[in-house]
C-alpha cells in the first residue's frame, strides 16, 4: 500500500516512553531441556470453538533458555487439532539483545517449528528490544539494519502462509486474515512504536476490510497499576485507543505485552460496543515466565472469550519433581461475548438492539456505565443509544475547582423504570461551578418547517428520568435544566421565519425556583404558554413525558396529566440544526448557565405519540 503521510505523533509521548521501556526488561535465567506436553484438560472443551494462541514476550528465552521457546511452538505443532489453534501472535520482544546474532538464531529455530506446517500460521512483531534504536518511530529506522527485518521478512510469511496478506512500507507492521468457524478473522501486527503513517495504512488495512471481526496486536498497548492488578493506557496505548481501536468498530479484541503482568480492561468504543484489551507478559518471572503462554478460546456456544494461561514446559514435567515455582496454570477467567451481535453492522453506529430504542426514536441518552464510552484521557462521553450518533461529552462550566468527581458521577443506584442501570448525579451550581453534557456536530434536524429548513419535530413524545436531591436549595438550583437546546427562542423563529421572540431556549425541560418541572418550547405557530407540573419532592425518582400531537403539548409526571398544560395550540417542535442539545443545564440568550443539582437517568426523544405502555415509565 501507499503512505504519504510522514507525520510523526508528538515528540513529548517519547519521553514518557523511555521511563515505560525500564519497566520491561527482566534478570537472569540458565535453562533446562523438556520435551512437548499434552494439552491442558484435553482440549479447549467446545467442538465449535476454537483457539488463539498467545506467545507472550519471549526474550529471557532467545537468550538464557531456548528450550523454553521451543517448547512452546512445538505444543501449538503437536496440538493445533485437538486444541483447534487457528492462529498464533507474538506479541513482540523476540529477542533480548537486537545485536546478538545467536538470539536470532535460537528464536529462528523456535519458530520454524510453526512454519513447517502450513496449518499453523503466526504474525509476529517487534518490540524494544528487537529493534536497534528502541526510541525511533519505526519509519525513522535504517530497515536495513535492523535483524528483525532480516530474521522475519515479509517474504517468509508469504511463502509459508496464506493468511499473510501485506505489510507497510517498513516491513515492520503486517496483517492477516484466517478463517475460523465459518467467519474470517483479521489480524493487525504493530510496531513497538508505530508512526503517524503507520496508523495512516492501519486504517486503510480497516477501511478496506470494514465489515472483518479484528483482533490488534501491538507489543505495549496497557499499562498495570500500581495495585498490579489494574489494566491503564500507557500513553502509546491512548493513541491507538484514540486514533483507530476507538473509531473502527471491527477492532473487538487487543492483545499485548511489554509490561509485566496480567491484566484485562474492557473499553467502550464510539459504537457502544465492547473491546476486550488483554496486557500479559510473563518473562519478569521465574525462569523468563518458565514456558507460560496465553490461549483465547472463541466460544460461540456459551457466548464468551476463555482465556487461560498454560505452560507446557511445566506439564511436560512429571508432577512430583515440579518445584512450587513451578507453575501449570494461572490466570483463568472468561469474558460474555455474544458474536453475532458483536459482528453485526459494524461501523454503522447500529444499537438497534439497545433497551428502550423503539420506532421513531430521535435520541436515546441512557447516563450509566454500559452507555459510557472508554476515552483513553479519562474524559466522559455517552453514546446515542438510538443509533444516530448524537454524542453527548461532559464538559466543565464556570471553571469547577478540584476534581471532576466532586462534581459528577455515575453511579450504579438504578431509577424503579426504565432501562438504566445507575444514574448520572450532577452536584454543581453556578457558585462553585461543575459539569453539563453537550452534543456536537450536525445533531437532530428531523423535518422541513413551512419555511423549507430542517429543524421541525411535526409529533413528539420526549421523556425524561430524573430525581431532585435530599439537599436541593433554591437559592443555588432554581431555574436549572434538566434538558436544553441552548439557542433562545428568537434566533429560532428567526431561523425558522415565525414571528415570535423570547430570550429563553427555544427548549427547555427545567426545574423552577418553586421546585417545579417547567417545559419551554417553540412551535410551528410560535412560543406558546409554557408547562408546569406541581411542586415535586426530594430525592424521589419521576418519570416526565412531554406529548405533542401536532396541535397541543401535554406534560405527564409519573403518568398523570399536569393540570397547567396544553393551553394554548402549539404545532410540534422547532429548533435549529447544529446548535447544542445540553443535559444538566439551562441557557438564557443562547449562553449556558444554572446548573442541574441530582440524578438524571434518562432522556429520550421520539417522533410519535407513544403509546403508554411504551413509556419508559412502564418498562
Amino acid at each position: 500500500m501507499t503512505i504519504t503521510s510522514t507525520a510523526r505523533w508528538p515528540a513529548t509521548w517519547l519521553m514518557i516512553f523511555l521511563c515505560l521501556f525500564l519497566t520491561a526488561c527482566g534478570g537472569d535465567s540458565d535453562s533446562n531441556d523438556n520435551a512437548a506436553a499434552p494439552p491442558p484438560d484435553g482440549g479447549n472443551g467446545d467442538a465449535n470453538a476454537f483457539t488463539l494462541a498467545v506467545l507472550p514476550d519471549t526474550q529471557k528465552y532467545s537468550r538464557y533458555s531456548p528450550e523454553r521457546y521451543t517448547v512452546q511452538t512445538q505444543w501449538i505443532a503437536d496440538h493445533y487439532q485437538d486444541e483447534n489453534i487457528k492462529f498464533t501472535v507474538h506479541l513482540g520482544d523476540v529477542v533480548d539483545r537486537p545485536n546478538v546474532p545467536e538470539e536470532w538464531v535460537e528464536a529462528r529455530a523456535a519458530m520454524q517449528i510453526l512454519e513447517a506446517n502450513p496449518e499453523t500460521p503466526y504474525s509476529v512483531l517487534a518490540g524494544n528490544h528487537d529493534v536497534m534504536n528502541s526510541g525511533q518511530w519505526d519509519d525513522q529506522r535504517a530497515l536495513a539494519n535492523e535483524p528483525f527485518l532480516q530474521h522475519f521478512p515479509a517474504s517468509l510469511q508469504a511463502s509459508n502462509f496464506s493468511t499473510f496478506q501485506g505489510t507497510d512500507e517498513t516491513g515492520f507492521n503486517s496483517y492477516h486474515l484466517f478463517q475460523a468457524e465459518g467467519r474470517e478473522y483479521l489480524v493487525l501486527a504493530l510496531d513497538w512504536l508505530p508512526s503517524a503513517q503507520t496508523v495512516a495504512w492501519v486504517q486503510e488495512v480497516l477501511d478496506q476490510h470494514p465489515d472483518t471481526p479484528t483482533i490488534l496486536t501491538t507489543h505495549q498497548l496497557l499499562g498495570i497499576g500500581s495495585d498490579g492488578k489494574t489494566a491503564v493506557f500507557t500513553p502509546l496505548g491512548q493513541q491507538l485507543w484514540e486514533d483507530l481501536i476507538r473509531t473502527n468498530d471491527q477492532i473487538f479484541l487487543t492483545l499485548s505485552g511489554h509490561n509485566h503482568g496480567e491484566a484485562t480492561l474492557i473499553g467502550k468504543n464510539q459504537y457502544g460496543r465492547d473491546v476486550v484489551m488483554v496486557v500479559v507478559d510473563y518473562q519478569s518471572g521465574f525462569w523468563g515466565g518458565n514456558g507460560m503462554m496465553q490461549l483465547v478460546s472463541f466460544n460461540e456456544a456459551d457466548q464468551q472469550l476463555d482465556f487461560r494461561s498454560y505452560s507446557p514446559w511445566v506439564a511436560a514435567i512429571p508432577e512430583a519433581e515440579r518445584q512450587p515455582q513451578d507453575e501449570l496454570s494461572r490466570w483463568e477467567f472468561s469474558v460474555p461475548m455474544n458474536f453475532e451481535r458483536r459482528f453485526a453492522d459494524l461501523n454503522q453506529g447500529n444499537v438497534a438492539d439497545a433497551p428502550g430504542n423503539i420506532e421513531g426514536t430521535q435520541a436515546y441518552w441512557i447516563l450509566d456505565d454500559d452507555h459510557r464510552i472508554t476515552r483513553a484521557d479519562g474524559s466522559v462521553q455517552f453514546l446515542d443509544a438510538s443509533g444516530n450518533g448524537n454524542l453527548l461529552e461532559l464538559v466543565a462550566y464556570n471553571e469547577p475547582q478540584g476534581d471532576m468527581a466532586d462534581f459528577f458521577e455515575l453511579r450504579d443506584e438504578a431509577p424503579p423504570f426504565g432501562f438504566a442501570t445507575g444514574t448520572a448525579t450532577f452536584h454543581g451550581n453556578n457558585d462553585i461551578g461543575g459539569y453539563y453534557l453537550t452534543t456536537g456536530g450536525a445533531g437532530l434536524s428531523f423535518e422541513n418547517s413551512a419555511a423549507g429548513k430542517p429543524g421541525f419535530l411535526p409529533q413528539y413524545t420526549i421523556e425524561a428520568i430524573v430525581r431532585l436531591p435530599s439537599d436541593w436549595m433554591r437559592d443555588e438550583n432554581q431555574w436549572s435544566g434538566i434538558l436544553n437546546h441552548e439557542p433562545g427562542i428568537t434566533q429560532v423563529c428567526q431561523y425558522h421565519e415565525v414571528a415570535c421572540s423570547g430570550s429563553d431556549a427555544a427548549l427547555g425541560l427545567n426545574v423552577s425556583s418553586l421546585k417545579e418541572f417547567q417545559w419551554v418550547s417553540t412551535s410551528q405557530n410560535g412560543k406558546g404558554q409554557d408547562n408546569w407540573s406541581w411542586e415535586v419532592s426530594n430525592d424521589y425518582w419521576y418519570h416526565i413525558a412531554l406529548v405533542n400531537d401536532g396541535e397541543r403539548v401535554r406534560m405527564y409526571v409519573d403518568g398523570s396529566l399536569t393540570m397547567r398544560t396544553g393551553v394554548d395550540p402549539q404545532q410540534g417542535l422547532l429548533v435549529e440544526p447544529g446548535q447544542p442539545w445540553n443535559i444538566g443545564i439551562n441557557s438564557w440568550q443562547g449562553n449556558p448557565g444554572n446548573l442541574f443539582a441530582g440524578d438524571i437517568a434518562e432522556i429520550r426523544i421520539n417522533n410519535r405519540v407513544l403509546d403508554r405502555g411504551e413509556w419508559l415509565y412502564n418498562q
